[in-house]
């Protein structure tokens, strides 16, 4: 929740802060290099999601149609292409769709408030959560959409120390972002059939436990 408040009226805990002030981000960054502000590992960032024109909206049953129309167009090249007749999204019914959406997280992904994708994720187990979909329209892949909305949610999930995801092997693009981003192939792998193979990627992450500078 954001809100406007006064700075004059906020308590200070006298053993961790000295003084308040409203500044910009450079202003931050020029007080982490004199050492005036502590160097948080999350700003970097915070800074990226507060720039980004990139939002995140919960779905709704009201939004099904539209982003099921979504998933069907991402996932229609990757089908003629793999003809993975049995584990396609392609092949999904709608009534199967509209009860993934009350699983989870289900987001819309908007840029610049059109809407250009949607992300699934959901707790796998305490501690982990898994990176179900993700699924940008290809006029608006390539403008690092997916790595935005992942640096996202892992910071809207911080107690989450292990995060999962699948994916293509043979999708070298996607395999690129992933592993950029801090994620490690393991040796979990299922063969759908000749042409495609599905591969696990786990990334630990310590956004809960800030350490201690």
């Amino acid at each position: 929740m954001i809100q406007d408040i006064n700075i004059e009226d906020l308590s200070l805990q006298y053993e961790e802060v000295a003084d308040a002030k409203w500044a910009t981000m450079e202003e931050i960054r020029e007080l982490v290099q004199t050492g005036e502000f502590i160097p948080y590992h999350i700003l970097d960032t915070l800074f990226t999601m507060i720039e980004s024109k990139i939002s995140l909206r919960k779905a709704t049953v009201e939004d099904a149609e539209k982003l099921f129309e979504i998933q069907r167009k991402v996932f229609e090249p990757l089908y003629e292409k793999y003809e993975d007749h049995e584990t396609t999204p392609v092949n999904q019914t709608f009534e199967r769709f509209k009860e993934r959406l009350k699983t989870g997280d289900y987001f819309k992904i908007t840029l610049e408030n059109l809407l250009v994708g949607s992300v699934h994720v959901y707790p796998k187990s305490p501690g982990v959560m898994r990176f179900h979909m993700i699924n940008i329209l290809d006029e608006f892949q390539g403008k690092g959409i997916a790595q935005q909305v992942m640096m996202r949610l892992e910071g809207l999930h911080p107690e989450a120390n292990r995060w999962e995801l699948d994916t293509i092997q043979e999708e070298k693009r996607n395999c690129y972002l992933y592993e950029k981003m801090g994620y490690v192939q393991t040796d979990e792998k299922w063969k759908v059939n000749d042409k495609m193979t599905i591969v696990h990627y786990v990334k630990t992450t310590r956004l809960n436990h800030m350490p201690c500078l």
